[in-house]
């Protein structure tokens, strides 16, 4: 059964325990909302309904039921997150947009120009969770706030992965550079030139070509204890200077 299909099981089940008529009139309200062609066939019988402010939150809760049993779909969170209701009629569909707008959902409205039908929906998992709440579809709420913890923790899994892929080749990258630049300085022969500073951070760059600064501040200890960012400015200054000799080679 898809998800959709459980809400709808869900609310007809506790639907079917209402018996009230004005419910049950609400509940029709909904689903003739989402087939009349005009908006007019709907306010003989329905007028006071076009007033939302003069609704219950029960009222109010039984049409969105009538809206959703008749053309609503919440797609499967496993894959996606939306929330949609068909109409035939703007008019209808812009009340609809109205109703939810004022229960503060953010809802936009398309026309799908095939199917000749106009398109209330949002995308927003917060505002899903809720409105399975207000359908009082809370088996189905709870289920799509444990596939939304789930995709979540994933999501947030993928990206550290994903960052720490970055920062790994950021720190390849900025390795290729200091050797090169060491590589430069020792071809000119200026080498034994540099400070006692920069030759010992010459070599232990060389020493651990593929290591961050961080791990290779940390196998410094006692006097020639050297930090993360003391390591990173005596590279930069190795590689300004290669880039000096490099210029040079030029003129």
């Amino acid at each position: 059964m898809s998800f959709s299909g459980k809400v709808r099981e869900e609310i007809l089940e506790y639907y079917g325990k209402r018996k009230e008529p004005y419910l049950i009139k609400a509940e029709r309200f909904g689903e003739y909302l989402t087939e009349a062609q005009y908006k007019s066939d709907l306010q003989k019988d329905y007028n006071d309904y076009f007033e939302i402010s003069n609704l219950s939150e029960e009222e109010i809760k039984t049409v969105l039921k009538g809206v959703f049993l008749a053309t609503g779909c919440i797609v499967d969170p496993n894959n996606d997150y939306r929330f949609e209701a068909s109409f035939k009629n703007k008019s209808c569909a812009e009340y609809f947009l109205d109703m939810l707008a004022l229960l503060d959902f953010t809802p936009k409205l398309v026309k799908r120009q095939r199917a000749q039908v106009y398109v209330v929906y949002f995308k927003e998992a917060e505002q899903i969770s809720y409105m399975l709440s207000m359908l009082e579809a809370n088996r189905c709420m709870l289920e799509f706030e444990q596939i939304r913890v789930v995709k979540d923790v994933n999501n947030n899994k993928n990206r550290m992965n994903n960052c720490e892929m970055a920062n790994m080749t950021k720190a390849v990258n900025s390795a290729l550079i200091q050797l090169d630049a060491i590589n430069t300085i020792k071809s000119s022969g200026r080498f034994n030139m540099l400070s006692e500073k920069l030759k010992y951070t010459a070599s232990l760059r060389e020493q651990y070509p593929t290591d961050t600064l961080e791990q290779i501040s940390s196998k410094t200890e006692g006097k020639d204890k050297v930090s993360k960012s003391g390591l990173k400015h005596r590279l930069d200054k190795l590689i300004q200077i290669a880039q000096t000799i490099k210029e040079e080679n030029k003129k």
